[in-house]
């Protein structure tokens, strides 16, 4: 009697931990990424986001380390620079899709990969994706402006970590949320927005801008400013992939 009384609290036990990790399966599936539909929309038009296909933006998967990356140098406004070819890395394990953005991130200093011959073929997690932002902002986690494994504090307060964004299980959908919040940061030490220095960069007209989202300078602050590419052109961004996310 025991024995059986022992064995059917074990079957409760296994039947109540599958019934569960099913409930957390389906809440985790069940995401509404209806805005971050939208926005991808948006950031295509700026020509800072692109899905599987025209109609398809992939949104409800986690990003790989290379599409981090690629969002990374979209949002800088560099891909067109990127994509002109003609520099190599050292990498095994890169995509033949991203060959050109590796290489360019490689030889520019942007990244280091996980190994002297291994980009990294892994997720990018919430932290990873929030500190590539954070420096395209101008923040340096190595000058201690943040660490790189807890960006959330300063990403808050930045205003690219709005409140849609789930940090524990980190989609594409997420990434078009912090890369649409991006555009309405301050670059830090500029005194300008990222999308005014990208219209500045010739990225994207302020025309163009103004017709997808709004105001030129979202935050406000007073009149609009007239005003001259950084000639550095955002400097200043190293990012040691050893240490983000692996």
């Amino acid at each position: 009697m025991q024995k059986h009384t022992l064995i059917r609290r074990v079957f409760a036990g296994i039947l109540a931990a599958v019934l569960m990790a099913l409930t957390l399966s389906v809440s985790v599936g069940a995401r509404d990424v209806s805005d971050a539909e939208a926005k991808a929309r948006v950031l295509k038009s700026l020509g800072l986001f692109r899905g599987v296909s025209d109609t398809n933006f992939d949104l409800e998967r986690e990003p790989t380390r290379a599409e981090a990356l690629v969002i990374l140098i979209r949002v800088l406004g560099k891909e067109s620079e990127a994509l002109a070819g003609g520099r190599t890395h050292p990498f095994t394990d890169v995509p033949a899709w991203a060959d050109p953005y590796i290489a360019y991130a490689y030889q520019t200093g942007l990244t280091k990969g996980v190994s002297a011959t291994e980009f990294g073929t892994g997720s990018a997690n919430g932290a990873m994706m929030l500190t590539f932002m954070l420096r395209a902002l101008g923040y340096s986690d190595t000058a201690g402006d943040f660490s790189w494994n807890d960006p959330f504090p300063l990403a808050k307060q930045a205003g690219i970590l709005p409140d849609g964004v789930d940090t524990d299980h980190f989609w594409r959908a997420d990434a078009v949320l912090v890369s649409y919040a991006a555009l309405k940061a301050t670059v830090k030490g500029a005194g300008i927005t990222l999308a005014e220095r990208l219209i500045a960069a010739g990225v994207f007209t302020a025309e163009t801008y103004t017709a997808v989202i709004g105001t030129v300078l979202p935050q406000g602050g007073g009149s609009k400013k007239i005003f001259v590419a950084d000639p550095a052109d955002f400097p200043g961004i190293g990012m040691d992939d050893v240490a983000i996310g692996d």
